[in-house]
């Protein structure tokens, strides 16, 4: 009898362990991803300024987001970013998902919307 109540209390010592590993996994992989996101977003803020400045063509201010992007491992494609006006009136918008997966499995079990309006601020 004493080795079987030996016996569950490691079962469920061993399914808090996996319990919180999963926990902390997902919690990883959100934070990793609302980083990231903070990163971009102050990116977008400078390359609006500069562009709008400097009067870049959509194209270039579209590669530069697309590389920054893939630097940060975001899911973002050329048809989700949007680009309105020129000069002081430029305004960019980025909206996209991001997929949390469970670990080992790699299925997606949530999916967090980021979405960006960002224009530009003339400087005082």
């Amino acid at each position: 009898m004493a080795g079987t109540s030996a016996h569950w209390k490691r079962v469920v010592l061993l399914l808090w362990v996996l319990v919180a590993f999963f926990y902390f996994y997902l919690s990883y992989d959100y934070i990793k991803a609302s980083m990231s996101d903070k990163q971009f977003t102050d990116y977008l803020q400078y390359v609006v300024q500069v562009a709008a400045t400097e009067r870049r063509p959509a194209k270039e201010v579209r590669a530069l987001i697309l590389v920054k992007a893939e630097e940060l491992s975001l899911p973002v494609q050329s048809d989700q970013i949007r680009i309105q006006g020129e000069g002081e009136s430029l305004r960019i918008g980025v909206d996209y998902n991001v997929d949390i997966e469970f670990p080992l499995l790699q299925r997606q079990i949530y999916s967090k919307k980021y979405e960006h309006d960002v224009r530009f601020r003339p400087a005082f």
